[in-house]
């Protein structure tokens, strides 16, 4: 035993020579399974704005000439796609599958740049073997691959934010770090607005702590980068700066109660269990243990925490731009008070057993997730007859799991009708179109033969099964936990004869 420690020791010291390189490396590798693996999308927003809104203008930009009203979201994210796409097609590179490979493999890349900062910013404040054990095992919690590689602007908007960090921390006082912080956290405004949230309060510390002139500086330089940044697309996008923020604004306000809501205490359950219990209940008491020490961090978040716990529309996702830093400086903090035998001095047991239920806990969903193919039987469905040449419309049956948008993207046939038929007894309107739908997709398993039968019926056609699309693991597990609110259920692809 001893000596693997030693071995482990020696590694360390080793790795230590080139943190940096050595971060780089091992985010790549641990990202690397889900680039490939994890595809399909988490949730509704990782899909239809940065992807399916593009995608949609590039097959008919009268969706873009024709707009009116500003969007209540920053076209910034899409736009970024909309080139990225233009590029790929114009290589001849058209499959979704191949596309959206890319653009996972490009956003893995990117949130390295979260762990490298994230390391650098803790070296400011700890030792640098402590810091670097945060940072290695920040991209081993068993959400990161998964969220790394996806298209949430909650995701995208971290590294800017931990790059205007560094500039911040490294020496507020040098004006030249200050602009550069101000222009990344511009950077992160654009992705996600409520970032502002925490760049308002580090401006507010700032003079708070009579750094009037840094205050300034910071400010002023932020306003101008945001300008330059979101400013400018919309200035181009709807005629005047700021548009889609002020409409995200607006429309927040008035409809703050049409979404997840839930009790003031929800993230904080869910920091609990992100992190691993017992984990958990360390790294958030030590991250706000000293906030005199690191205000410019804890205190910002605290904001951005208690400002989404009492407003009334709470999503997990809104939660995630904070994420990294509760973990990175609640462990850091954790680790120095350990190694300074100031906590478990005779409790050595406890906090091997803590470290031994965080493993066990995270190795197995670290694995299910990075190997997850979100909303499988959606995308995998519609990615199925994009290969058929003789597709005129689909139905879209989905009985009792209720309505929800296809992914028409993975189709990659613009303009094919796909009818959304939650109730087949809706199905009779259709029988007179000229042009009736040659598919259905099908979902469900124990009313699947009943669901076909009516369709048979209604349509006067018959069904010829064709294919059927099994859920992920991940998928399975979550609406056998919880079928109120997964609708992910096998999906059976037919033919309308």
């Amino acid at each position: 035993m001893m000596t693997i420690v030693k071995m482990i020791k020696n590694l360390e010291s080793e790795l230590l020579r080139r943190p940096v390189h050595w971060l780089i490396l091992l985010s790549f590798l641990l990202n690397l399974p889900a680039v490939f693996f994890s595809r399909g999308y988490g949730m509704h927003d990782d899909h239809f704005g940065p992807i399916e809104q593009p995608w949609s203008i590039i097959n008919n930009p009268d969706i873009w000439h024709s707009r009116t009203t500003p969007h209540a979201h920053s076209i910034f994210y899409p736009l970024l796609h909309f080139f990225l796409f233009k590029i790929l097609y114009s290589l001849g590179i058209n499959d979704p599958q191949h596309v959206m490979l890319i653009v996972r493999f490009l956003h893995s890349i990117y949130s390295i740049l979260t762990v490298v900062f994230l390391f650098k910013i803790l070296e400011l404040f700890f030792e640098r073997k402590i810091a670097f054990r945060v940072s290695v095992l920040f991209p081993l919690l068993w959400f990161m691959p998964f969220l790394s590689v996806r298209n949430l602007i909650e995701m995208v908007c971290i590294p800017p934010m931990a790059i205007g960090y560094y500039f911040l921390l490294r020496n507020k006082k040098i004006v030249k770090d200050l602009v550069l912080a101000s222009l990344f956290f511009a950077l992160a405004f654009a992705f996600r607005y409520q970032t502002f949230i925490i760049t308002g309060t580090i401006f507010l510390v700032l003079l708070f702590k009579k750094e009037f002139w840094y205050g300034f500086v910071f400010g002023l330089a932020f306003m101008f980068f945001a300008l330059i940044i979101q400013g400018s697309v919309d200035i181009f996008a709807w005629g005047y700066p700021f548009a889609s923020f002020i409409e995200y604004v607006s429309y927040n306000l008035s409809h703050s109660e049409d979404y997840t809501s839930g009790p003031f205490y929800r993230y904080l359950l869910l920091f609990l269990g992100v992190f691993t219990f017992p984990l958990s209940i360390y790294i958030i008491y030590y991250f706000v243990k000293d906030v005199g020490k690191h205000i410019f961090i804890v205190l910002p978040v605290i904001v951005f925490f208690v400002f989404h716990s009492v407003f009334p529309n709470k999503q997990e996702r809104f939660i995630l731009p904070i994420v990294p830093f509760v973990f990175a400086f609640g462990l850091a903090n954790f680790l120095t008070y350990y190694q300074n035998k100031v906590i478990f001095k005779t409790k050595k047991g406890f906090y091997n057993f803590i470290w031994v239920m965080f493993w066990i806990i995270n190795l197995p969903l670290f694995f299910i997730f990075s190997l997850n193919y979100g909303k499988k039987t959606r995308c995998e469905s519609l990615y199925f007859l994009s290969k058929q040449t003789d597709v005129k419309g689909i139905f879209q049956i989905t009985g009792k799991i209720g309505s929800f948008k296809p992914p028409e993207f993975y189709l990659n046939k613009y303009g094919t009708p796909i009818f959304p038929i939650p109730s087949v007894d809706s199905l009779g309107k259709f029988t007179s179109l000229p042009n009736i739908p040659n598919y259905a997709i099908i979902y469900g398993d124990e009313e699947l033969d009943s669901l076909k039968m009516s369709v048979e019926r209604i349509l006067k056609r018959k069904l010829i099964h064709i294919k059927t699309v099994e859920p992920s693991l991940a998928d399975w597990i979550l609406y056998k936990l919880n079928p109120k609110y997964n609708k992910n259920q096998i999906a059976n692809i037919y033919k309308i004869e």
